[in-house]
C-alpha cells in the first residue's frame, strides 16, 4: 500500500499545480487583462480663490486618456484641454473644454486610434473660493 502511495504523490502534485495554474488563470480573465494599467502623464495642484492649474504630459502609446479634477471644497470648475498625438510620420490635434462639479472625469479625445504618443495638456479653475484644485492626466495603454 505505501509502495502505490508513495508512486500516486508525484501524480497528486502535478494534478495539484496543474489546479493552481488553471485556477490563477481564471483569475486573470479577458477582461482584466483588457483593463490594462493606468499610467500618469502629467499633473498639477493650485490653491486661493478662483485658482488655476494647468497639467501637462506624454502619453506613451495610449488607448484612451482622462483628465481628472478634484476641488475643496467640491464645487463647479471649468477649463480646457489639448492632445496633439503623432502615428508614424502623421501628426494630429484635438482641443476641447470641459466644465461640470467636482470631483470630474473627463475623456480626451485623440486624432489617432492607438497612437504612438500624445503630448497633452489642461487646465482647471476653481468657480468659487475654494482650498485646491487637483488636475491629473491619466491613461491606459
Amino acid at each position: 500500500m505505501k509502495a502505490r502511495l508513495i508512486l500516486a504523490l508525484p501524480a497528486i502534485a502535478a494534478l495539484v499545480l496543474m489546479g493552481a495554474s488553471a485556477a490563477s488563470a481564471a483569475a486573470l480573465s479577458p477582461s482584466t487583462l483588457a483593463s490594462g494599467h493606468v499610467y500618469k502623464a502629467g499633473h498639477c495642484y493650485a490653491a486661493g480663490e478662483f485658482a488655476t492649474c494647468v497639467a501637462s504630459g506624454t502619453a506613451k502609446r495610449p488607448v484612451s486618456i482622462h483628465l481628472h479634477v478634484k476641488a475643496e471644497p467640491n464645487q463647479h470648475v471649468s477649463g480646457a484641454w489639448d492632445s496633439t498625438c503623432s502615428k508614424g510620420l502623421g501628426a494630429g490635434s484635438e482641443s476641447g473644454t470641459f466644465s461640470g462639479r467636482t470631483p470630474l472625469r473627463h475623456l480626451i479625445r485623440m486624432s489617432y486610434t492607438h497612437p504612438d504618443s500624445c503630448i497633452v495638456s489642461a487646465d482647471g479653475q476653481l468657480s468659487q473660493n475654494g482650498n485646491h484644485i487637483k488636475i491629473h492626466i491619466t491613461y491606459r495603454r
